[in-house]
């Protein structure tokens, strides 16, 4: 059976791999384009990368500053028809003008939407059922991603904000439900693996919500304690030669527990388990929640295929390394740059950095055979 979820793990690895072989500096235009176009928020969840960002946005009312609709359209003109593109933020549905930018963009490329779920009202969701492509290789809004963080209480508390999971919840089923057996949008549940969710084991029971509801696909992503710094004019901060953050452990047989009796749902139930980054097994995240994983069993391909847009208008590779500015190439994304070109030379020779470990765009190749 046709699967997305395989088709995103190997078209992105085949894409890059002749430049990278080839001439590792340069790579083919971007097959797939992030676009945060928004630092507005209206939830606080605590493992956030954008939190300080999005209290600097909020409480500064800084979102004036951010990239306009018309801006965003340039850079998207400048990208192929082939590329993806992928909308989040901050909460995507609170930008002045999204719904123009996603109603542009649709009409042109494949579109993936990353929202929490909060805006998701009867209105809007009818509006996005319009934009579905019509068959797998037209354009249109072919996938929504929706944020949930646990059950009620452990989602309302990861949020900060009372309520949130049943407004999430209520624009979920909402969605699914006006999609009215369509396969377009196909909808994905994204819940980050937190010592919470899994201490009230509720991986098992998020699952069983998203399936109840016809939810596509369940997406359980390890939490990356990395801050991304894109405020207006950001520079790389970060030195990737550097350990990551450590994580929050989680108890190892707690955690193997939920997540076998989640595979096992996810082998009975229509929706799909994943989890994230590609490649990564049970019990590698059982290591990496123990401070066991070493980076070195992960690859990073993100460089040869993959390129984002802050809300300010810096272009990245890499969430630490910036590009440059959709300004200085008069509103297209630059892509093969003299300073990316050293960064993909410096990635192919290493294949990822200490810093990346926990990276949502890395690749896990299994563990290292130890040396005795």
């Amino acid at each position: 059976m046709f699967s997305v979820h395989k088709l995103q793990q190997t078209l992105p690895r085949l894409y890059g791999w002749l430049p990278r072989m080839l001439s590792p500096g340069r790579a083919l235009p971007p097959l797939h384009a992030y676009f945060e176009v928004t630092y507005r928020c209206n939830l606080r969840c605590d493992m956030c990368h954008f939190l300080e960002l999005i209290e600097e946005t909020e409480t500064g009312r800084r979102w004036g500053e951010e990239i306009s609709p018309d801006q965003i359209k340039r850079a998207i003109d400048d990208l192929p028809r082939f590329t993806v593109i992928t909308f989040t933020g901050g909460e995507a549905f609170l930008k002045p003008g999204f719904m123009d930018v996603l109603r542009y963009a649709a009409r042109r490329n494949k579109v993936h939407v990353i929202t929490n779920g909060t805006a998701l009202t009867p209105d809007l969701c009818a509006e996005l059922i319009q934009l579905r492509p019509k068959h797998w290789f037209a354009p249109g809004l072919f996938y929504v991603g929706v944020s949930l963080e646990g059950m009620q209480t452990t989602h309302d508390r990861v949020a900060q904000i009372p309520g949130s999971f049943e407004k999430t919840r209520r624009g979920l089923q909402e969605l699914v439900r006006r999609r009215n057996g369509k396969r377009f949008p196909l909808v994905h549940l994204t819940c980050v693996i937190k010592k919470e969710n899994v201490r009230e084991r509720e991986l098992v029971s998020l699952y069983e919500m998203a399936d109840a509801l016809g939810v596509n696909v369940c997406n359980f992503v390890l939490n990356n304690p990395a801050v991304y710094k894109h405020a207006k004019g950001f520079a790389s901060e970060v030195d990737l030669r550097q350990a990551a953050p450590p994580v929050e452990s989680i108890d190892p047989e707690l955690l193997r527990g939920q997540l076998a009796r989640l595979l096992e749902a996810g082998r009975e139930g229509a929706c799909a388990v994943r989890f994230s980054p590609n490649g990564v097994t049970p019990e590698e995240i059982v290591r990496y929640y123990s401070g066991q994983s070493d980076y070195r069993n992960y690859v990073c391909r993100a460089a040869w295929s993959k390129v984002g847009v802050s809300a300010y208008g810096d272009v990245f590779i890499c969430p630490h390394q910036k590009l440059g500015e959709l300004d200085e190439h008069n509103g297209g994304v630059p892509w093969n740059m003299p300073v990316i070109g050293a960064f993909r030379r410096r990635m192919k020779a290493q294949k990822i950095f200490p810093g990346c470990l926990g990276c949502c765009q890395s690749e896990f190749t299994g563990q290292r055979k130890k040396n005795h």
